[in-house]
């Protein structure tokens, strides 16, 4: 399990130097950072704290690794009898394919806890029944819609070192209000255990992540911008809301 993303950065790397002799254009770096008020992920508030969230990228040829970390400004998890900041640092893959109906996006992202105090090198998975290792593993299949039919669609499965193994489905659609982004977004997880992450038990379906985020850009200069979004969130099955609202630089 731990040479996924090993494999896939090799895949990458290999197909740019296979590529050697194209445009530099299709080669993109990228990296920034946001700032949160909270960390939350379909409807699941990790740290209850703002976040300082980095990433980076590295894109070619359809491919594309990126690395993305989020650090709790305030103390809020307990670990060993003490009050410590959550962190955590994912690894993603992914391989864009552009059709006449849209781009399917298979990827595979592993999620690392660092606050747990674990080694990297940890990758033990379930054991009687309860997780072990220092990382999760989820693959999914993003669907994104033309431009005449904006949706999408996502769906991803844990399969490593989480017990339930829980399935989760997401759909969203964007609309453009003047100078504004919405975009619209309804998930639904499926689980068998109470204390797993989704909180659904006896396998059934709930939907856990519901709301709408609002985006746009806040001009300060001619050549410079701030892009601001905030976020409703539910979660009508364990009743819960929230507000985030985030800038990115």
């Amino acid at each position: 399990m731990k040479s996924i993303l090993s494999v896939l950065f090799i895949i990458v790397i290999l197909s740019i130097n296979s590529h050697s002799q194209q445009s530099e254009k299709n080669i993109h770096l990228n990296s920034g950072v946001d700032l949160v008020s909270s960390y939350n992920w379909r409807a699941i508030d990790f740290g209850n704290s703002p976040a300082i969230q980095p990433y980076i990228s590295l894109s070619a040829f359809n491919f594309e690794l990126s690395g993305w970390g989020s650090y709790a400004l305030i103390a809020q998890e307990e670990h060993d009898g003490k009050s410590v900041p959550f962190s955590e640092i994912d690894l993603s893959a992914k391989y864009s394919i552009p059709t006449s109906i849209g781009t399917f996006s298979p990827g595979v992202v592993d999620f690392f806890y660092p606050y747990e105090h674990m080694r990297y090198s940890d990758y033990k998975g379930v054991d009687s029944g309860e997780s072990k290792g220092a990382h999760w593993v989820n693959v999914g299949l993003t669907y994104t819609g033309s431009e005449s039919f904006p949706i999408s669609l996502t769906i991803d499965y844990a399969i490593h070192n989480d017990p339930d193994k829980p399935i989760y489905f997401e759909v969203g659609y964007p609309v453009k209000i003047e100078e504004t982004n919405l975009n619209l977004f309804v998930g639904a997880a499926k689980g068998s255990n109470k204390a797993s992450l989704y909180g659904i038990e006896d396998s059934k379906f709930g939907i856990v992540n519901a709301g709408v985020t609002l985006s746009k850009s806040l001009t300060i200069t001619k050549d410079f911008s701030i892009p601001l979004s905030t976020s409703f969130v539910m979660n009508p099955y364990l009743s819960k809301a929230f507000i985030v609202f985030k800038a990115s630089f």
